[in-house]
């Protein structure tokens, strides 16, 4: 197959790509930085950036101003973007460009938790708004991407309620990939960089001390509070040990800070550990976040029991199979499967204190370099290089738009005139096939039917 490698694509982040930055920002890099080697990608982020990346064309853009963002977008063969984008930007329903939309963040399972506090009445009005932009983002899309074929499946639903699996789209892909597949979260084909920044460098932090490391977000669908709460029962056995909080704040400082955060931190002072063995950094630059992984001897990523979790990726799991990091998880996600499938570490019952202690126990007593052989087959079955391989082929290749982008769905056929419309198409099934007086015979049958 003959690629065109003249082909540019945009990817329009909802989120920064700066020195410090969370899980949208490091997606949208990295994959921008495997995609260059064979396409013009141009990167987008709010605001101005502050930094260039090499090999990549970084470019601001402005909410206020559509044109600032416009102008890159109809220049490009493909643009990707999320469906929070899409509402910002409304011109994107019409543009030239084709339209790959990721949905890899399940949002709309992160609002029910972002928004619980707020009145009843309000979270409904909130999560209808969520419910139509997902609908619109389907009904517009040429192309979409998520996170695992556990997303997979539920956003099929998605977008077969809303017209784009229909006959048409089967008979031009059985498997309908061309019209969604999965392009998760991966690992660079690199080593992280390895240098020490905290062991024997800050005064609180011994150079034999082990390092237990939250590598990700404080957001109020995790569970940091029952490490907190395991963690007096672990100094006991190892009062070396350091716990790390890595994100107790967004990088993105328009994302106000969850409530979640703050009951840690109270916590932390509560058991008297808060800067003597807890530490809650508000984030690293993204070159020492590696450097960390390294440093670190266990990764942990803790969560309740709910709908969130089912759907979710949380990558800065992925960031621990990347440095080899042996990982405690809550059990209900697909990264705690990895984690079972690959022997990386312990699988552990949603709030569990009691698991949780002995697993972090289990994990300390043990040599981190006995773990690293385990990690080979998983980072290279998640090398980036390997993850953006369907867009990576969509975006090189002219495909066939998928039952042109359901243009009768939105442009409003009424349900009076779908019904003759199939109507007819059935009379036509039964003259082919039974021949024309079985079409009388169930033509009365029916007229019989309606007068009753």
């Amino acid at each position: 197959m003959q690629f065109d490698n003249h082909k540019s694509l945009a990817i329009i982040s909802n989120d920064i790509v700066d020195v410090r930055m969370a899980g949208p920002g490091v997606r949208y890099l990295e994959m921008a930085r495997v995609l260059c080697t064979d396409l013009d990608v141009t990167l987008a982020v709010p605001g101005e950036p502050e930094q260039q990346v090499p090999g990549i064309q970084l470019t601001g853009y402005d909410e206020r101003r559509p044109s600032s963002l416009q102008d890159l977008v109809e220049k490009s063969d493909t643009a990707l973007f999320t469906p929070y984008i899409l509402r910002k930007f409304p011109f994107l329903e019409q543009t030239r460009a084709r339209r790959v939309i990721d949905l890899y963040d399940p949002f709309i399972f992160e609002n029910l938790h972002y928004y619980l506090e707020e009145p009843l009445e309000l979270q409904q009005v909130l999560n209808q708004q969520a419910v139509e932009l997902i609908n619109l983002a389907a009904r517009t899309g040429d192309f979409f991407i998520c996170g695992s074929q556990r997303q997979r499946d539920l956003w099929m639903g998605v977008l077969l309620a809303n017209g784009r699996v229909n006959p048409r789209s089967f008979d031009q892909d059985p498997t309908l990939r061309a019209l969604i597949d999965v392009v998760g979260t991966g690992l660079p084909d690199r080593e992280p960089n390895n240098k020490v920044v905290l062991k024997g460098i800050h005064p609180a932090f011994p150079p034999d001390c082990k390092i237990v490391l939250w590598g990700g977000g404080l957001w109020n669908w995790m569970d940091p509070i029952s490490l907190v709460r395991a963690w007096p029962a672990v100094l006991s056995r190892h009062p070396q040990a350091r716990l790390v909080f890595l994100g107790a704040r967004h990088p993105n400082p328009l994302v106000p800070r969850h409530k979640i955060a703050e009951q840690t931190r109270q916590l932390a002072k509560e058991i008297g550990e808060k800067d003597r063995s807890i530490f809650l950094f508000d984030w690293l630059p993204y070159e020492e976040r590696e450097s960390l992984l390294c440093e670190a001897d266990v990764g942990v990523s803790l969560h309740p029991a709910h709908i969130e979790t089912h759907y979710s990726i949380r990558t800065r799991v992925l960031d621990y199979f990347w440095a080899r990091l042996p990982s405690l998880v809550s059990s209900g996600d697909v990264a705690s499967e990895w984690v079972d499938q690959y022997r990386l570490g312990y699988v552990v019952p949603p709030k569990d204190v009691p698991a949780v202690t002995q697993a972090l126990l289990a994990l300390l007593d043990a040599r981190k370099q006995d773990w690293a052989p385990r990690f080979d087959q998983i980072r290279e079955s998640f090398a980036w290089s390997r993850v953006v391989e369907p867009l990576r082929r969509y975006c090189l290749v002219d495909p066939p738009v998928l039952d042109q982008k359901a243009e009768r769905l939105r442009k409003g056929t009424s349900q009076e005139g779908l019904g003759w419309k199939a109507a007819a198409a059935r009379a036509r099934f039964i003259w082919r096939n039974e021949g024309f007086r079985a079409l009388l015979r169930r033509a009365w049958r029916y007229f019989q039917w309606k007068i009753s």
